[in-house]
């Protein structure tokens, strides 16, 4: 359970144990309707772009060492068919609203500072929902649902997003639709994370740019597979590289001294400050709604320097030199770097005396990456530095997997993030709480999703349900979690929308309708007999968008399936009060 690492704020200063000795204290109790004082705490710690092929809780072929993580999947309920949105921003608004993404502002979600986020007017958040019942509520990391900036010129409206980020931090430097308005008491914020623009964090909603702001240079690949990043990151390129630095007429995208790789130390940071203020505090604490959201593990691959030096299995042997070598892979020192995160926090918890008063939910927003984009934006202080091995893993290749990647971050599952294949949104999921009835080292084969967080929280600590017309995608599944063995789950069916494409389970099936311009084709698994998507039970190429036609028993059962589901996902797609069917038309023809 014990890790070597520190994490620092600064080299040799603002340290803190991430391998503190925490566990949750006796064996908890297993009568749900026990008596409380108050209703217990709530942390969500939701990691970026982590597959379960990352983990050694999921994948006996992980490569690094996670014991924190580890610690926290036998201290709880381990689910292993759980999912997401296969993309960040539309399984963050999911989360935060308990709804689909299309029943947002726009079918596929908000990303930038144009025109709002993704909550529509009248969504309640589930931090509104803890808030009206008392909580202090918090967000620390990635917002990822998009926003607008406060008293914006409307020429500006008109104009681009960089003219947007500039005028915000050279003039504005405050948000009209951001964690201050999604229900969050207090937030240190990013709104898109570490890889794109504004390059700053938000105290609620301003921008905290103690230094002024600037323009950050930016580093392309020349690979197929190119990506960019910024500041003190730069690609790396199989042939070459090129550093575009920043002209004197160029917009500020960013504060002066933004250090996107130690992005996650400032959150946990700020997290043990939080902690550290309730246990000084006067006087009882109301509970506490926390979602922390990391940067780990998201391109640019930047992990502190601590991380990039430490042993932890990430080194491998490469075949482009003459003789191997030990070679630095830094998408697995940004696993290590989670883990460390993830333990320092469970310390403090226990420090602060609420971790057997705290119910933990550990999840990432997305399935895992593509060995291609695992290699993005790996670590350069400056242009002229030499880029570190670089293996072009093209589309025609992008199954292979190179040892600069570490391990396949989505297992033995298809796809990677973006995918509709399994490995695109099968997500790790864990929840702890042994004193609430949560049993320590089960294990759940329900099918969940991260949609149903705002009706299981709210019901673990035993407030009302979601209003009507909110969390209209949300089911509890609290009965499940303390009796994982017990009843039957808590849904049949969950809808993987990423419009205008769209997955659904069912039972042991899966269908995924994709969109093909005006056409559509259709595939069906069955998950329980092909677990990796391998043969599609219905005809393939079909992208005339008519029904499939086959011959045979056996071809005949598959369409009858095949309808069934397309019209289930048609009704999913269709209801909700808060969902529009005018913008859901192209999504409903199969």
């Amino acid at each position: 359970m014990r890790s070597a690492s520190l994490l620092c704020i600064e080299s040799g200063t603002s340290c803190f144990d991430s391998g503190a000795d925490w566990r949750f204290e006796g064996s908890g109790l297993r009568d749900p309707s026990f008596a409380r004082a108050r209703p217990p705490n709530v942390l969500i710690l939701l990691a970026d772009d982590l597959g379960v092929g990352d983990l050694e809780a999921y994948s006996a072929s992980a490569l690094v060492p996670t014991p924190a993580i580890s610690a926290l999947s036998a201290a709880g309920v381990r689910f292993t068919d759980a999912h997401a949105h296969p993309l960040c921003s539309p399984s963050r608004y999911s989360l935060l609203s308990g709804s689909y993404v299309f029943r947002g502002r726009r079918p596929s979600s908000s990303w930038g500072l144009s025109g709002g986020s993704q909550l529509l007017p009248g969504q309640r958040t589930i931090a509104e929902s803890f808030r009206a019942a008392g909580y202090a509520t918090l967000l620390l990391g990635k917002a990822g649902i998009g926003g607008e900036v406060a008293a914006l010129p409307d020429e500006l409206r008109r104009s681009t997003e960089d003219d947007r980020v500039d005028w915000l931090l050279r003039r504005g430097r405050r948000l009209a639709d951001g964690p201050a308005q999604w229900g969050f008491d207090e937030s240190l914020s990013m709104v898109s994370g570490i890889q794109s623009p504004p390059y700053a964090w938000f105290n609620g909603s301003v921008a905290s740019l103690p230094r002024g702001s600037r323009c950050w240079g930016t580093a392309t690949h020349a690979t197929r597979t190119g990506d960019w990043v910024s500041g003190k990151f730069a690609g790396t390129g199989l042939r070459h590289r090129r550093y575009t630095p920043c002209g004197a007429g160029d917009g500020h995208d960013g504060a002066a001294d933004w250090e996107g790789h130690m992005a996650d130390a400032h959150v946990a940071q700020a997290a043990l400050g939080f902690f550290d203020r309730r246990r000084r505090a006067r006087g009882p604490q109301p509970p506490f709604f926390a979602l922390v959201a990391t940067a780990a593990v998201h391109a640019p691959f930047t992990p502190p320097d601590r991380f990039r030096d430490a042993d932890i299995r990430t080194w491998v042997a490469t075949s482009e030199v003459a003789a191997p070598r030990r070679l630095h892979v830094p998408h697995s020192s940004m696993v290590a770097e989670l883990d460390a995160v993830v333990g320092a926090l469970m310390a403090a918890l226990r420090s602060a005396g609420e971790l057997n008063e705290t119910i933990v939910v550990f999840a990432s927003d997305n399935g895992g990456l593509s060995c291609a984009t695992k290699q993005h934006g790996s670590w350069r202080p400056s242009p002229e530095t030499p880029a570190p091995p670089f293996e072009d893993v093209s589309p025609e290749r992008s199954g292979l997997q190179s040892p600069l990647c570490g391990a396949n971050s989505s297992a033995h599952l298809r796809g990677h993030k973006g995918d509709l294949y399994e490995g695109g949104h099968r997500v790790p999921l864990l929840v702890a709480w042994p004193a609430g009835g949560v049993p320590a080292g089960g294990e759940c084969g329900d099918l969940v999703g991260l949609t149903d967080l705002y009706a299981t929280l709210l019901d673990l600590a035993g407030l009302a349900p979601p209003a009507p017309g909110q969390a209209a995608d949300s089911v509890s599944f609290k009965r499940r979690l303390l009796r994982p063995r017990d009843g039957h789950p808590a849904r049949s069916d969950l809808l993987v929308p990423s419009p205008p494409s769209w997955a659904l389970r069912w039972s042991r099936w899966k269908l995924i309708s994709l969109a093909h311009g005006s056409q559509r084709a259709t595939e069906l698994f069955d998950l329980e007999a092909d677990p990796g998507e391998t043969t599609n039970l219905l005809p393939p190429h079909n992208v005339s968008g008519q029904p499939p036609r086959a011959s045979g028993e056996a071809a005949s059962r598959h369409e009858a399936t095949a309808a069934r589901m397309a019209q289930r996902a048609d009704q999913i797609l269709t209801s909700g009060e808060l969902g529009g069917r005018k913008r859901m038309q192209a999504l409903r023809t199969m």
